[in-house]
């Protein structure tokens, strides 16, 4: 058993090792996600997640690393007398060592703050070859929402698609387009981009107030399936709504948020009108 734990132990290290410099040279996740980036053939979220699974097996068998070697490791603590003291010169200059990277961390004291200045500079990097999403999470949005948020004219925006050989579903997400077309959300919005922008005067405005007392908090991110267990609306009758309305997909999962999107909407008017 010492044996596997220790043959473990180096190839866990390994593992996070090469994912922890992989997540090191990856751009921000905004712009990863926006260019569908990939580094030898995995994406910046495999990498994260291969991260914590290795780093979970290395601080499994680390713990049993440190109990077949326990005895060693108490020697280390031992001084010339024999008698454990934790003012060794080899325990100082371990500790010393891990709190000059620390606290260079935390107060940005060179030389470890050069590592940080270094990553920076490779995300911007990526960032200026890539560009940036037109709003956070650009890619999880449905195409006939996505163009009305960045002003293009849906039919405008499906000739342009259709021109450049684009397979999609006005009800898809970007990413998903991307994803079946074998190319980048920002390489569909690049396309977007030369059709047919909207009249911004003939857009409908949805910046009327509203107001209501049993608004609930975080109203954007809370599910059909939330806002029903908090008794404020009845999720049958408003599946039936939304469908009405246009949205055949809406289902208890379905965020305020997204609704509000695709009906051109604010999360509180959508709820004013859903409420009991």
């Amino acid at each position: 058993m010492k044996k596997i734990t220790s043959l473990t132990l180096g190839l866990s290290f390994l593992v996070m090792s090469y994912t922890g410099t992989m997540l090191f040279l990856c751009p921000k996740g905004k712009i990863a996600y926006w260019s569908d980036w990939t580094l030898l053939g995995l994406s910046k979220e495999q990498y994260g997640d291969l991260h914590i699974t290795s780093m979970f097996i290395f601080l499994l068998f680390g713990i049993l690393h440190i109990y077949y070697n326990w005895h060693p490791i108490v020697s280390y603590l031992k001084d010339k007398t024999q008698k454990i003291s934790f003012t060794t010169k080899e325990l100082l200059i371990a500790l010393a060592i891990n709190a000059a990277f620390i606290f260079g961390t935390l107060f940005a004291i060179p030389p470890v703050q050069t590592i940080i200045d270094i990553n920076s500079d490779i995300e911007q990097y990526w960032e200026n070859r890539y560009g940036t999403p037109p709003y956070g999470h650009a890619e999880e949005s449905k195409l006939k929402v996505f163009v009305r948020k960045v002003g293009v004219d849906l039919e405008g925006a499906k000739k342009a698609l259709i021109s450049k050989g684009i397979s999609f579903n006005e009800s898809d997400t970007l990413k998903d387009i991307a994803k079946m077309n074998n190319i980048s959300p920002n390489d569909i919005y690049q396309i977007l981009k030369k059709a047919k922008k909207v009249n911004k005067s003939s857009v409908k405005s949805t910046k009327k107030s509203s107001s209501t007392n049993d608004v609930p908090p975080m109203l954007g991110r809370k599910t059909l399936q939330e806002l029903s267990q908090l008794d404020v609306i009845n999720l049958e009758k408003t599946l039936k709504l939304l469908m009405q309305k246009g949205i055949s997909d809406a289902s208890k999962q379905s965020r305020m948020k997204d609704i509000a999107d695709e009906l051109d909407m604010r999360p509180i008017e959508v709820f004013e009108i859903i409420k009991k």
